[in-house]
This record gives C-alpha cells, sequence and structure tokens, in this order.
C-alpha cells in the first residue's frame, strides 16, 4: 500500500471517530438524575441557603459550625473547602475545612488545534476531590483560602464546580477567606478533618458545559461581529476582557475591564468582593446590566477572569459564560515567523491575526507579537482537519460529555458495531 493511501486511511478513520462521537452525543442529555433537582429541605439546611447569594460571611459559617452541619452525615451537609496548597493548609485552617490542591484547578488539555494549559479540568480530577470530601447531592460547598491567600483561587474552584453541574444555590465562596473568619473573633486549627468518603460524582449532575466558550466559539463570536451578523449592544451581549492595567492588544469587540476594581485590597490579606451595589455601578459602564442576554469573560489564563464569572453567575445572577482559553490561548494562534515549529500555517482558518474572511475588520484589535505570547506545538489531526466552525473542534466539550454519558459500542447480531449512548 502506498504511503499515501496509508494517510488517507488514517484521516478516515479519524473522520469516522468524530462522526461517531457526534451521534453519540446526539443521544445524550436526557437524564433525569441531577444536582439541581429540587431536595426537600431540612431545617437545618435553611439556614445554609438563607443568604441570597454565593457568598458567605464569617457569621454565616460560624451559624452553620454551630449547627453541626460540618461534615456530617444527615442529608443535609456543608463542607468546607479550603483552595490552598498543603503546606499553607498545615499551618492553620477554618475546623472541619479539607483541602482543595491549588493543583487541581487548572489542567493541560486538547481544544482547537492544540493543547493548551490552565483549562477547567476533567471529570478525573474533580471527582477525586468530590469522593474524598464527602460530597453529595445533598451537600453546601464553602470555598475559602488561607491567610493572605488570593480570593481569585476561591472563585476558580466555584467556576469548576459550576461547569461540573453543581447548583450555585449550593456553591458559597467565604468573603476574605480564613483572613475574614479570624478578624471576627474566630479561630484555626492544624488538624485534619476524619472523612467518610462518598461515592458520589459529577456523572449524576446535570452538566453547566455552556458556561464555557472554546476558542472556536469566540472566533466565530468575533466574525459574527465582524460580518454585521451580531449587534453586540442591540443583542445585549459583551465581552469583557478582565486581565486589568491597560493592554493595547486583546480580542476584537471586546471592552477592556480590570478584574481588580471589583474588590476591597488589604495589604496582607485576602481581598473581599464590594457590596452589590458597587457592582452593579461598576458592570454599568461597561453596559452590563440586568437586562443583558450573555456577558463572554475573559483574562490572561482563566484565573482573574473566575472572579467575574463569580460575581455576575453567583452574586448578582447574570447570564455569563467565561472563555477560560483566555489570552494565553488566543495570543498563540497567530502566524509567528520567529518560531516555524511552533505556530499556525499562513492558510489556517484560525489565525486570530488576520481580518474576519469577506470583511477588512480584524479578529484582534492590536498587533500580536511573541512578546507575551504562549509557544504553541499543534495537534497534526486537528490542523489538518478542523475549521473553527466544526463541533469535533471542540475537544473538551466532547470529552467531558463521553465522561457523564460514555458511548459503550457493542457488536450487533451480523458483526457490525453499534454504538449505545445515554439515550431517553
Amino acid at each position: 500500500m502506498s504511503e499515501k493511501m496509508m494517510k488517507r486511511g488514517r484521516v478516515l478513520k479519524v473522520a469516522l471517530l468524530g462522526a461517531v462521537l457526534i451521534a453519540g452525543l446526539t443521544l445524550w442529555g436526557c437524564g433525569t438524575k441531577g444536582y439541581d433537582v429540587p431536595i426537600t429541605p431540612q431545617p437545618a439546611a435553611a439556614l445554609v441557603t438563607a443568604s441570597s447569594d454565593a457568598v458567605a460571611t464569617p457569621t454565616d459559617l460560624k451559624a452553620w459550625i454551630d449547627s453541626g452541619l460540618i461534615n456530617n452525615s444527615s442529608n443535609q451537609k456543608l463542607v468546607i473547602l479550603s483552595v490552598t496548597d498543603p503546606a499553607n493548609y498545615l499551618l492553620g485552617h477554618i475546623p472541619g475545612a479539607q483541602l482543595m490542591n491549588t493543583t487541581e484547578l487548572n489542567q493541560t488539555r486538547l481544544e482547537g488545534v492544540a493543547q493548551i494549559a490552565t483549562q477547567v479540568v476533567d471529570g478525573t480530577i474533580i471527582d477525586p476531590v468530590i469522593k474524598r470530601s464527602g460530597i453529595d447531592a445533598n451537600t453546601t460547598i464553602v470555598f475559602t483560602v488561607n491567610k493572605n491567600g488570593s480570593f481569585l483561587n476561591a472563585a476558580r474552584a466555584y467556576y469548576i464546580f459550576r461547569y461540573w453541574g453543581f447548583s450555585k444555590e449550593r456553591l458559597k465562596i467565604l468573603n476574605g477567606g480564613d483572613d475574614a473568619w479570624v478578624a471576627a473573633g474566630n479561630t484555626l486549627t492544624v488538624d485534619a478533618p476524619v472523612i467518610t468518603p462518598s461515592t458520589y460524582s459529577v456523572k449524576n449532575n446535570k452538566n453547566n458545559f455552556a458556561l464555557r466558550s472554546s476558542i472556536g466559539e469566540m472566533i466565530s463570536l468575533v466574525d459574527s461581529v465582524n460580518l454585521g451578523t451580531i449587534n453586540l449592544a442591540t443583542a445585549g451581549v459583551s465581552i469583557l476582557d478582565v486581565r486589568g492595567g491597560a493592554p493595547t492588544v486583546y480580542m476584537a469587540n471586546a471592552k477592556v475591564d480590570d478584574y481588580a476594581q471589583y474588590s476591597n485590597v488589604v495589604a496582607g490579606k485576602t481581598s473581599t468582593y464590594k457590596d452589590n451595589a458597587s457592582l452593579i455601578a461598576r458592570f454599568a459602564t461597561f453596559s452590563v446590566t440586568d437586562q443583558s442576554k450573555m456577558t463572554h469573560v475573559y483574562c490572561a489564563s482563566g484565573t482573574r477572569a473566575s472572579s467575574t464569572f463569580f460575581i455576575l453567575d453567583g452574586i448578582l445572577g447574570w447570564p455569563v459564560t467565561m472563555y477560560d482559553g483566555s489570552w494565553n490561548q488566543w495570543s498563540a494562534y497567530y502566524l509567528n515567523t520567529t518560531t516555524a515549529a511552533n505556530n499556525l500555517p499562513a492558510a489556517s482558518p484560525w489565525r486570530v491575526d488576520i481580518n474576519t474572511p469577506g470583511t477588512t475588520l480584524a479578529r484582534t484589535t492590536g498587533a500580536l507579537t511573541t512578546t507575551g505570547a504562549t509557544a504553541m506545538v499543534l495537534d497534526p489531526v486537528s490542523s489538518a482537519m478542523y475549521s473553527i466552525t466544526d463541533s469535533r473542534a471542540n475537544q473538551m466539550k466532547i470529552s467531558d460529555l463521553l465522561y457523564i454519558t460514555p458511548i459503550v459500542t457493542t457488536p450487533t447480531i451480523n458483526g457490525s458495531v453499534g454504538s449505545a449512548g445515554g439515550g431517553c
């Protein structure tokens, strides 16, 4: 067999696999067992969900602890996750709090035409966190950080749990973290709680994958605006770059904001979120209001944008999705003539340093250079086969859907292979 025929055969196999995956995903989505299914509240649970949004105060948390809700075995309980590194956790944490390591906040994953770091973690990482923490369908989770820890870590954990299908009514962030806990007159401990693991999995949840935007979806959004098929103001849609500072290069049609303007910064302490009136006023300067249909947020790596996501989703309850590939991914999708081995081909439809096809409008405002851009090694199959609108290029969503509802291949009576997904 010629080398040309062998290459063609490999491409056909990949295409067939993609078709099977898409067919299986079409059958998916009719589960009846989800985290958002209402649960009859017990008296203690009513206390936990009494706060109007996802921000918890030290007073709230102290009341929940005193009510015996922490790590209990009832059908309504509360788990505190200290989002930090093991060394800081051992220095002292809120009594009953368990460690969620900061290494469990990000993962390098394939999306579009290359792998990118700092993406939302997959099911094989989040499920062990859930199980070892004793989290189940009746658990409310409070995220905190160590003294002088970054409030962004708690927001990133919130985003991950939301993405994997947890209801925002069951997720809270302790405003000010352990610093606020101590300032309220409470103490920390070095003792780790003894936990009975659960068997719960994100496979039991209804996914919230729509809370995340892929690189292909963001390029398509910019193109749609440039082509005039979407008017951001009329549609009530915004793109917010919340990296901070004053970047001169950013995604076309984005508004440049600063994530830090939504918090109160105190030297040597964990930042706290500003009051709702201040948050609403800040967003209004960027035409984001309670009438907005959707706000897309991004930053440099998906960490700072997690805080903006939390404010919109958890505090204000407004529509939001996060592009967590963010600038590190976007700025790598260009023709890098300096490092030819790590760039997109000149004819690639994925390039963000070109005009939207059919227009004179650029996909990126400002000139992309090697400065600050992440080196990118192309995936040969994805780069050769997928356009930005090809659903197979949203590999993370496909992978995560398959984790929740695997496609099982079974031989039929005539020996051919069939596929069975999570159909109704």
